[in-house]
């Protein structure tokens, strides 16, 4: 059979940083071979392809529909993958520490196998090298706030303790008496079933909506 190229792409893995937090390290794209296994070979593996068989046919029969897949990394066999006609695929990946197959799942198909071998090896610590080093993870940049329609109702977590996750309505601070400041770049922060500010100069950024569309 024709050799088989596929790529588990952005493959990730969960570890903890100097601090105790649990962290996403990116290991990258990892490409396998699948390299078809000869008749002899196969016949090694009549145990597991036989499960295959769940809708009852002729033993003999099914396995001659069998067909199998050495999953290679580096010049290195990482796992199999064997499908009858019809079938799911039923995967094995290759321990090195214990020198043995260890079954990982069954799969729709083998590009789902491979990504299983993929992951298998990586939560036994025997990750696969990835095909190039990739940029590490970058923290979301942070969203500026912006200037809220009048009257958006919203929840206040400013400096204010007596405000604190409350809910109001925001209008443009120099608009109202209580405002000092005519350029004021501040919300004046009205009760919902009011009509005076209980803030004034509140920073955009010490409210969040709790509306998309400006309150009727």
């Amino acid at each position: 059979m024709k050799a088989i190229t596929l790529t588990t792409r952005n493959v990730l893995a969960g570890e903890r940083n100097t601090q105790g937090e649990m962290v996403l390290r990116t290991i990258g794209d990892v490409t396998v071979t699948l390299e078809g296994m000869l008749p002899t070979e196969l016949a090694d593996w009549e145990w597991a392809a036989a499960a295959l068989n769940t809708r009852g046919w002729n033993e003999d029969q099914f396995l001659l529909t069998v067909r199998g897949w050495k999953v290679q990394h580096n010049g290195q066999t990482v796992g199999i993958l064997l499908q009858g006609a019809g079938t799911r695929v039923h995967v094995e990946w290759y321990d090195t520490v214990n020198n043995d197959f260890f079954s990982a799942a069954w799969t729709r198909n083998l590009r789902q196998g491979a990504a299983q071998i993929v992951f298998a090896r990586l939560q036994a610590g025997q990750g696969l090298t990835a095909d190039a080093t990739p940029e590490p993870i970058q923290a979301p940049a942070p969203v500026a706030p912006v200037w809220l329609e009048q009257g958006t109702v919203v929840r206040y977590h400013g400096s204010i303790p007596q405000l604190t996750e409350g809910t109001f309505r925001v209008y443009e601070c120099a608009r109202f008496d209580e405002c000092d400041h005519w350029d004021c770049n501040g919300y004046a922060l009205i009760p919902v079933d009011f009509w005076r500010p209980v803030a004034v100069h509140v920073g955009i950024g010490s409210v969040t909506a709790l509306d998309a569309e400006p309150a009727a």
